[in-house]
């Protein structure tokens, strides 16, 4: 059986920790991911943590049965980051950390830089959408001008809205609200 629970490490404290624990092929087994400090630990009874010869990170049973390799590195925005790992000296606690050019710094993204990204990333959508509409603005020969430039723009939209869904309209709503 496994408990998960989020919440403020204190009342005062804007941090908050993720705790996941339970039982698996007889090994007790407790995991903490704090965001705030960056840091995985994880703490295990009935089995222990081992350095293994390539360099990874084994959990054993406590008669010495291999049971998971722990990865040493993630995929993340497509990008491979190796954690650091330390293996606590009775071997029941292991902690991971990023190194410290992994760890990406926060920073304000606009409303135009979220809408560039969901147009890149829905690309087939808001071109497919966008021909069409400026095909049916085409239609229009009295004001070709003014249709075929509206069309492209709200075809764009509705393609790249399909596509991407919420995201992507949210994105577009925030731009032109004016939003940060």
């Amino acid at each position: 059986m496994a408990t998960a629970h989020a919440g403020p490490a204190a009342p005062t404290e804007t941090r908050w920790e993720a705790t996941i624990s339970g039982v698996d092929n007889g090994i007790g087994y407790r995991i903490v991911v704090s965001p705030a400090d960056e840091v995985v630990t994880a703490t295990v009874e009935n089995g222990s943590f081992e350095l293994a010869g390539n360099g990874a990170v084994m959990l054993e049973t406590s008669d010495g049965a291999a049971v998971l390799e722990v990865p040493r590195s993630y995929a993340a925005d497509g990008r491979s980051i190796t954690m650091a790992h330390h293996i606590a000296a009775d071997g029941r606690t292991l902690t991971l950390t990023p190194p410290v050019e992994g760890v990406a710094q926060v920073k304000d993204i606009s409303s135009y830089d979220r809408l560039v990204e969901q147009i890149n990333k829905n690309m087939p959508g808001v071109v497919g959408g966008a021909i069409v509409g400026g095909l049916l603005g085409a239609c229009l020969f009295l004001i070709w001008g003014v249709s075929i430039p509206l069309g492209v723009l709200v075809g764009g939209t509705v393609g790249g809205s399909i596509m991407g869904g919420p995201e992507f309209f949210n994105a577009v709503q925030a731009f032109v609200t004016g939003q940060p």
